[in-house]
């Protein structure tokens, strides 16, 4: 994941130094102003083609092409290879856009208990003890921290938690003497659940640690996040 995210600038780095040392002794006279300007959407389709190649998932995958045709859409626009009305495809994209994140918080698990909103504020459970209990948390331009290590758990009680993040996010902290099980979408995101990560344009990722101990507490955390980042470590 890291190597993914550093190719991209690292190489396109080089090939603007690379361009500004030969015009610097004389052997070409490009326009750095004029290339970024004409083939800017290059930087698409590498992007495009990086989730590709370093795909876990479906998530990876819908997210390489879509930037992929992207790119290639707007470059062929610039470079003359064809005509596409930019205007039309983004008044389809963002209507889809939100139709897609609406379905994928309707496909979250149906949770019982207490409910918990931070709607342009916060809510933090880090410091003092606190009973953990099934429910569900709503960040929406807002966040959430969760020390579990402070919550009082059960032994051999499972846990349900639900998580949502729109424009906002949440962080949760796990015992270590707990068995866990996390799962999740993301749509203009980031996931990152005990060490594994993804994001993008859509995503999905799972994780679990099994406690050594038989009758630990059992935690399931169900994430879906849009416009934000959900982490859990």
């Amino acid at each position: 994941m890291r190597g993914r995210k550093q190719w991209l600038p690292g190489g396109l780095l080089i090939v603007l130094g690379t361009i500004l040392l030969l015009n610097n002794l004389g052997y070409t006279t490009i326009s750095i102003g004029w290339l970024i300007r004409q083939f800017w959407p290059v930087v698409l389709i590498l992007w495009g083609i990086s989730f590709l190649v370093g795909r876990k998932g479906t998530g990876e995958l819908v997210t390489g092409l879509v930037l992929v045709v992207l790119g290639v859409v707007m470059l062929g626009n610039r470079l003359g290879w064809f005509v596409f009305e930019m205007k039309r495809m983004w008044a389809f994209l963002w209507p889809l856009v939100l139709i897609i994140i609406g379905v994928n918080f309707l496909r979250g698990p149906n949770v019982t208990g207490r409910s918990n909103t931070a709607f342009m504020s916060g809510i933090e459970k880090t410091k003092a003890s606190w009973e953990l209990e099934d429910g569900t948390y709503w960040a929406i331009m807002g966040g959430i921290s969760l020390d579990l290590n402070k919550a009082r758990l059960e032994p051999g009680r499972e846990y349900q938690l639900s998580c949502n993040v729109l424009m906002g996010g949440i962080e949760i902290i796990v015992p270590a003497e707990a068995t866990v099980y996390c799962e999740g979408s993301v749509m203009l995101g980031g996931l990152e659940m005990l060490g594994e990560e993804t994001g993008g344009i859509y995503a999905s990722l799972a994780a679990e640690r099994v406690a050594a101990e038989s009758h630990a507490p059992v935690i399931r955390i169900h994430c879906r996040a849009a416009m934000g980042g959900i982490e859990i470590s």
